[in-house]
């Protein structure tokens, strides 16, 4: 027996538009979801540039321009999302030191242009601090590595954090930056 294909048509102008309409959405669905970029470097293990060899990351906080250390004590990557390390350690800001807990998601990987063994690696970070009071609040911001393509255990890399910091109460919110070495001019570095 022969089969037979059915055409359901629309019988108005109506029902013509509301077909149209599902056509374009169900395009326009699977065109964004279509663009969405893996992190080409899930298999890398960075947390050796965040631990910064035991030291302290040094920088800026405050319009003051007051010096921050951070030291990053625990980088694990997380295992359902392996561009995702969840990191805990101190901050510490005239004296005043505050432990943190939070998470660095590695975005994009670009090469360096004059550099052709070289690759620049962008992030995004979140790092809540423990304490409650007027100084204890949340850094959020953009993260840059520039390291070797190939990565061994020798491998080294200038590492930088460049963001905010906002107290919980929301009275106070500072620009802030933080580096394994010191930029001649921070407001120069890009970030991704």
């Amino acid at each position: 027996m022969p089969s037979t294909l059915i055409i359901i048509w629309p019988n108005s102008v109506f029902d013509m538009k509301k077909v149209l309409v599902f056509f374009l959405m169900a395009f326009a669905f699977s065109f964004s979801f279509a663009q969405v970029k893996e992190f080409p470097l899930k298999h890398e293990d960075f947390s050796p540039f965040l631990l910064n060899g035991k030291t302290p990351f040094y920088g800026e906080i405050s319009t003051d321009k007051a010096e921050i250390k951070l030291q990053i004590e625990k980088a694990v990557k997380n295992p359902d999302k392996p561009e995702q390390y969840l990191v805990s350690g101190y901050s510490e800001v005239a004296g005043t030191k505050s432990g943190f807990s939070g998470e660095i998601t590695f975005t994009q990987r670009f090469n360096v242009n004059n550099a052709p063994d070289e690759m620049l690696v962008f992030a995004d970070f979140m790092m809540k601090e423990l304490g409650s009071g007027e100084h204890s609040g949340i850094f959020t911001g953009k993260a840059r590595m520039q390291m070797a393509k190939i990565i061994t255990g020798d491998s080294r890399a200038t590492v930088t954090f460049k963001g905010k910091w906002k107290n919980y109460s929301g009275s106070l919110d500072f620009e802030v930056w933080w580096a394994n070495f010191v930029p001649k001019d921070i407001s120069k570095v890009v970030f991704k």
